[in-house]
């Protein structure tokens, strides 16, 4: 059988886009809502190409807890960062699911100088991010703890991102708030922290990754590539001191100290597990209900976070390492 030249040309080019349209990346649409030390290795995974190698182009889009949600659930955002705000839109009814925790808490209640404890604060002024978000729940969780009511000893401001709170503490507008990497350790000496998370109390699920159920169900197998390359850049991280610390001081514009002691902090606060207890996530989620005074209803740890994906990818990553 004879066949043209031309036939040839043209069998060719259609093989070649068939071949290049099977192969061309697939856009996933991360969602973050501030720049702190919790969205670097969401960047740095991004910038470094450990979602290429699933055939993924990661866009990290900064946007609201609120937007991100909405995002998730028409589908326009694929996955959020943000995964406390996420799983407070979960309480509330939203078909969306945490999925992976790359930290334990990392919040800080920080005050003016003149406090030198939680209990100095009654009566006092309190900054958070926005009611009934973390930063908020966070506050509550403390202020309790240390025997004041939330309600009725002291006074909780919205005032804005982590930036914004700690431009207002530091002018002396507000007593104290609740602040995260890096803002806890800039040098100011007008403000001290008088209570930290680090304790088993506050370990809830706000730093990590969310996405919709519809997501997790249909499409398990991009979930999956995209919680392998979180959890393999943040064992590259914990293994590659002066990289991070170069990456965090370009990333946040800190100076050598500021990004010495953020990647102390966040190399600490790395949950090797990938996910928080169950007892964790009900103490979230009753702490959701009171803070937005909404009524204590049937809702279940497993309606809010399914942590299988990362289980399958922490245990595949550690018989990779063996």
């Amino acid at each position: 059988m004879r066949v043209s030249l031309k036939a040839v040309v043209v069998i060719g080019a259609v093989m070649l886009l068939t071949w290049t349209s099977a192969t061309q990346a697939r856009d996933v649409v991360i969602g973050y809502s501030g720049r702190t030390i919790a969205e670097m290795p969401f960047a740095w995974g991004s910038r470094k190409g450990f979602f290429k190698e699933a055939n993924l182009d990661v866009k990290m889009i900064y946007m609201s807890t609120s937007i991100a949600a909405k995002g998730l659930m028409s589908g326009d955002v694929d996955y959020s960062t943000a995964m406390g705000g996420t799983l407070r839109a979960a309480i509330a009814g939203a078909p969306l699911i945490g999925i992976y925790s790359m930290f334990k808490a990392q919040m800080y209640l920080v005050a003016q100088a003149r406090f030198k404890q939680v209990a100095d604060l009654k009566g006092k002024t309190v900054g958070i991010s926005v009611f009934g978000g973390a930063y908020d729940l966070v506050a509550r969780t403390i202020l309790k703890h240390h025997g004041l009511d939330p309600e009725k000893q002291v006074t909780l401001l919205q005032i804005g991102d982590s930036r914004t709170l700690y431009s207002a503490l530091a002018a002396g507008t507000i007593d104290s708030a609740i602040l995260g990497p890096p803002y806890d350790i800039k040098p100011n000496w007008r403000v001290t922290i008088v209570c930290s998370t680090h304790r088993r109390s506050f370990d809830m699920p706000f730093s990590g990754l969310a996405t919709s159920k519809k997501k997790l169900q249909q499409d398990r197998a991009e979930v999956k590539a995209i919680v392998r390359g979180l959890e393999r850049i943040r064992r590259y991280i914990a293994a590659n001191r002066a990289k991070r610390k170069a990456f965090v001081k370009q990333f946040l514009n800190l100076n050598d100290k500021e990004a010495r002691l953020s990647v102390a902090q966040m190399v600490k606060s790395f949950r090797d597990t990938g996910r928080t207890t169950d007892e964790a996530v009900v103490d979230f989620i009753d702490t959701t209900l009171r803070s937005t005074k909404q009524k204590a209803g049937t809702i279940k740890s497993s309606d809010i976070v399914d942590w299988s994906v990362t289980t399958e990818v922490i245990r595949e990553l550690d018989k990779e390492k063996k």
